[in-house]
């Protein structure tokens, strides 16, 4: 586990919240909490449903892809020969 103290410090000419602030982006934890709900909870906590960390963290990684709407443009980018008939990869 990194120590807040060494990163905060190691990081310090990154952290511009003034800068931040008048571009829009998010300094709360909100968007991050919300993101934890829909991407983990709404696919690992499901009725009967048990994870390993491994394995957990791929379908992790591939949901966090659907829900920012990366999935379908990394999916027409892979060689077809990943592609099989009986395989078809569908749109949410």
């Amino acid at each position: 586990m990194v120590n807040p103290y060494t990163s905060i410090k190691s990081n310090w000419e990154k952290i511009d919240y003034a800068g931040y602030r008048e571009k829009g982006y998010y300094r709360g934890s909100g968007p991050i909490e919300s993101g934890n709900k829909t991407v983990r909870q709404k696919r690992c906590k499901q009725a009967g449903m048990r994870w390993d960390e491994h394995n957990a963290q791929k379908l992790l990684t591939l949901r966090a892809k659907v829900e920012n709407g990366l999935w379908l443009t990394q999916v027409r980018q892979a060689p077809a020969r990943l592609i099989t008939p009986e395989k078809k990869l569908h749109p949410r």
